[in-house]
């Protein structure tokens, strides 16, 4: 029982954490990623178990950093080739932000205190929405709102204009 534990301690752990952090749980394969990661964690601990006994296999941490180096690339948010043309109205924006967001973000029970009810609200939260629900997609979790690649897109478009005309 003990070798179980020596392995699964840090594999497990990540698990617990993984919620915290959306490449996780945000990827098409999810499931790959947790299986790449567990494997990854396990062999680390075999690495230090080697090293405190003498014989340390450094290729482990090669091996591992070069998987790393790929889940990195592999996870990397794409870059959103927009197929809008024009400026974004913020009526568009808002629309789909109160369809696809607001079930959540909004009232006193807003998750972080994040509310996106106002236009305030919303354009102050810009970077978190490219981020949660454009790069990443964690947002809105599990997609159960349905939130569409179209909508994604507008959101993206819409923030990159912001970004150009605040610059």
């Amino acid at each position: 029982r003990s070798v179980h534990n020596n392995y699964l301690t840090l594999p497990v752990l990540f698990t617990m954490l993984a919620g915290h952090f959306a490449f996780t749980f945000g990827a098409d394969e999810a499931w790959l990623v947790l299986v790449l990661i567990a494997v990854l964690t396990a062999g680390v601990r075999h690495f230090f178990n080697l090293w405190h006994t003498g014989r340390g296999a450094w290729w482990i941490l090669g091996v591992a950093a070069a998987v790393v180096v790929a889940l990195a690339l592999w996870l990397k948010p794409d870059e959103v080739a927009s197929t809008q043309t024009g400026p974004v109205p913020f009526a568009q924006v808002q629309a789909v932000i109160e369809r696809r967001c607001t079930a959540c973000h909004s009232g006193a029970s807003a998750p972080l205190g994040v509310r996106l009810e106002t236009e305030a609200e919303i354009t102050s939260r810009a970077d978190d929405i490219e981020r949660q629900a454009v790069q990443t997609r964690a947002m809105p979790p599990g997609n159960s709102t349905g939130m569409t690649e179209d909508e994604r897109e507008l959101l993206a478009v819409w923030i990159a204009e912001r970004s150009k005309s605040q610059s």
